[in-house]
C-alpha cells in the first residue's frame, strides 16, 4: 500500500469513520431506513412475526396468524398508522425450537428491517431471543408465560398474557381452597415453560404446608403416559397439577380415562385449548385450567370479538388468535403515540400503555414487562371450557 499524504490520510480517515458510524447506527437500532431515515406518509411500517408455522405446533401458529392478520387489516383499512400501512413479515420459529427462533428473529431484524416483533410465543423459543432484541434495540410482544421471560428484566420484552408466576399461584389456591385437594401429584413438560411453572406450583404448595406425593416429568413428544398415571394411582393422589403443552396434555387426559383414573386433573392454560379438547375428547370433561381466554366468557368484549372473528373466518377464535389480535393492536397504539417509528421510540411508548382495552382483558405495563394482571379459572363441561372464577393478581 502506498503512503498517503497527511491531508489525504485525514480525508480517508474521516470517510471511514463516517461509514463505520452509519453501519453501527443501523446495527444498533435494527430498523434500517425505517428507524433512521425520513418517514414519508404512505411508506410501510415493517412489523415482524415469529410464529410456529410448520411442525407439531403449526395449529397454534395458524391461530396467531388469523388474529394478527385481522388486526392489521382493520388498521390498514382505516388508513394505517398516521397514514402509513403496516407490512407484516413472517418467519417460522417451529414452536419451542431455540435455534429456529433465534434465526427467525435475527432475519426479521437484520434483513426485513422490522421496527418491532410479535412473538416468539413459546418460552423455550423466547428466552434465547431476548439478548437479540436487546442487542438491536427492537421491542418484542410475546405470549410466552414462563416466569423466566420477564424475570430477566429485559426492557425490550413485553408480555401480553398472564405470567405463570402469578397464574400458577392462583391455580394452586383454587385447587387447595376450593377443590379441597390434599394428596397432590405433579407432572410437567421438561422445557423452560414446564420447569418454570411447576417450580411456582411447588413453592406455593410448600407455603401451604403441602408436599407433593409424586412428581413426574415428560417431553413434548411423549406418547405414553401409562407409567406416570400408574404411579399417581399407586400413591393415591386426589388430584394432579400439570404444566404442559396441548398435545401431551390431551394424551395424558385420554389415557387417564382409559386407565380409569379418578383423580382430578388441574393445570396450565393447555387444559382449556382447542387442540387439547379435540385430542382428549370426552376425557377433557372436568379438567381445570388457569387461562386468559375462552369463547364462552360472557364478558361483552369477548362476545363482540367472537362475532367479529366468526364473520371473517367462519369459526370461533381461541386463545392464540385473541392474544395476538390484542398484541397487534397494542403495538399499533404504541407506534401511533411514538415520537418516531423506530425501536427505541416504540419501546418508550409501550412502557406508557395503561388500561388498554383488548378483547381478552385490560393491558397495563408494569416495570418487569408484564402487561396482564388477571386470569380465568375454567372447567371443561360437556366438551367446552366455562369460566368458574375470575382471579386477579394482588
Amino acid at each position: 500500500m502506498k503512503w498517503l499524504r497527511p491531508s489525504a490520510l485525514a480525508l480517508f480517515s474521516l470517510i471511514a469513520a463516517l461509514a463505520l458510524a452509519a453501519c453501527s447506527g443501523t446495527a444498533a437500532t435494527g430498523t434500517g431506513a425505517q428507524g433512521g431515515g425520513a418517514q414519508k406518509s404512505g411508506e410501510p411500517i415493517n412489523i415482524g412475526v415469529s410464529a410456529p408455522l410448520t411442525g407439531q405446533f403449526a395449529e397454534d401458529g395458524g391461530y396467531m396468524k388469523n388474529g394478527i392478520n385481522l388486526a392489521v387489516k382493520d388498521i390498514n383499512d382505516k388508513g394505517g398508522i398516521n397514514g402509513r400501512p403496516i407490512q407484516l413479515f413472517w418467519e417460522d420459529d417451529q414452536g419451542p425450537n431455540p435455534t429456529a427462533a433465534s434465526n427467525a428473529v435475527t432475519k426479521l431484524i437484520t434483513q426485513n428491517n422490522v421496527v418491532a416483533v410479535i412473538g416468539p410465543h413459546f418460552s423455550p423459543a423466547m428466552l434465547p431471543t431476548e439478548p437479540i432484541f436487546q442487542k438491536y434495540s427492537v421491542p418484542a410482544l410475546t405470549g410466552a408465560t414462563g416466569p423466566p421471560i420477564t424475570a430477566q428484566n429485559n426492557p425490550w420484552i413485553f408480555r401480553i398474557r398472564l405470567n405463570d408466576e402469578v397464574g400458577a399461584r392462583l391455580l394452586v389456591k383454587y385447587a387447595v381452597e376450593t377443590l379441597g385437594l390434599k394428596k397432590i401429584g405433579l407432572d410437567y413438560v421438561n422445557t423452560a415453560f414446564g420447569q418454570g411453572g411447576i417450580e411456582v406450583v411447588k413453592d406455593e404448595l410448600s407455603k401451604r404446608g403441602i408436599t407433593p406425593v409424586d412428581i413426574e416429568t415428560h417431553q413434548d413428544d411423549t406418547k405414553d403416559f401409562t407409567p406416570q398415571i400408574l404411579n399417581f394411582q399407586q400413591k393415591g393422589v386426589d388430584g394432579i397439577i400439570v404444566w404442559t403443552d396441548d398435545q401431551p396434555g390431551g394424551l395424558l387426559a385420554k389415557q387417564m380415562a382409559t386407565l380409569g383414573a379418578k383423580f382430578k386433573l388441574v393445570g396450565s392454560t393447555t387444559f382449556s385449548q382447542p387442540p387439547f379438547l379435540k385430542l382428549a375428547g370426552d376425557a377433557a370433561n372436568g379438567a381445570i385450567s388457569i387461562s386468559d381466554f375462552i369463547p364462552d366468557n360472557p364478558d361483552q368484549h369477548v362476545q363482540d370479538w367472537m362475532k367479529k372473528f366468526s364473520a371473517v373466518y367462519n369459526t370461533q377464535p381461541e386463545l392464540y388468535a385473541s392474544a395476538y389480535y390484542d398484541a397487534a393492536n397494542i403495538l399499533a397504539e404504541a407506534i401511533k403515540k411514538a415520537s418516531k417509528v423506530d425501536g427505541p421510540s416504540i419501546q418508550k411508548a409501550l412502557q406508557g400503555i395503561q388500561n388498554f382495552q383488548g378483547v381478552m382483558t385490560q393491558y397495563s405495563w408494569s416495570s418487569n414487562g408484564d402487561m396482564v394482571h388477571s386470569g380465568l379459572i375454567t372447567e371443561v363441561k360437556n366438551g367446552k371450557p366455562v369460566v368458574v372464577q375470575v382471579v386477579k393478581e394482588k
